[in-house]
């Protein structure tokens, strides 16, 4: 890291989007926020962090230099109007089941069709398994239900969001190795980013590049990520 590229002026925007980013007693907080502050860290930056509609955060990022913006999906669309810095948090849905339950070879979700799985009622995740050929599902208005079932052994799975699993299991005083995860639902799964405005300072989207690889490798970002999701 060069001086002038920490000593740069940079402008963080978000969105309210928990458990990724929220305000809270008026401190950022979130998955993405925490990668985000760690970043920051490492690179030997500070920026207070903006939160506001997406629509004004995006259009912030994308005409002001030095912007950083997070958390922002990459899509074909968006490809060639950001400088991509890398993937701060998953989100989306997963098959999860008990970690000391039999192991099952899964190649695809409908090999999973015949098994009973709890989901949601009428949400996506129950469109999209019914779609995969599920047979046996048992639906409920209640995901903290679903994963009590599971643990009494009357479910084989459930389908959850990823960033429901982990404060449920907080809430219902369950260890998070007790459950693994065993496969995503695609479409509805997917990465956040985070990204700078085109025409910011190479040397800053090298920097902070670098700053997020290290924090991948040194165990920091799992870390994070242990702290909302349950990762397996």
């Amino acid at each position: 890291m060069t001086l002038s590229a920490a000593a740069e002026q940079i402008s963080i925007v978000t969105e309210h989007l928990p458990p990724y980013s929220y305000l809270e007693e008026g401190q950022a907080r979130g998955l993405s926020t925490e990668v985000v502050q760690a970043v920051l860290e490492e690179t030997g930056h500070t920026s207070d962090i903006q939160f506001m509609p997406w629509a004004r955060a995006y259009q912030t990022a994308l005409t002001k230099p030095n912007t950083l913006v997070y958390s922002i999906a990459r899509t074909p669309k968006r490809e060639d109007l950001f400088a991509w810095i890398g993937t701060i948090a998953p989100f989306g849905a997963a098959l999860y089941q008990r970690a000391d339950a039999p192991p099952m070879e899964l190649h695809s979700l409908s090999d999973a069709r015949f098994l009973y799985v709890g989901v949601y009622r009428g949400d996506a995740k129950e469109a999209a398994l019914i779609e995969h050929g599920f047979e046996n599902l048992q639906t409920t208005d209640d995901d903290r239900l679903n994963l009590r079932k599971l643990m009494l052994g009357r479910l084989d799975m459930i389908a959850i969001d990823d960033s429901v699993i982990g404060p449920l299991l907080k809430d219902e005083g369950i260890d998070p190795k007790q459950l693994k995860k065993v496969m995503p639902i695609k479409e509805l799964s997917g990465q956040l980013y985070m990204a700078f405005n085109k025409a910011s300072d190479p040397e800053l989207v090298k920097t902070f590049k670098e700053g997020l690889v290290t924090i991948k490798e040194n165990g920091l970002f799992d870390q994070i990520l242990m702290r909302y999701l349950l990762v397996n």
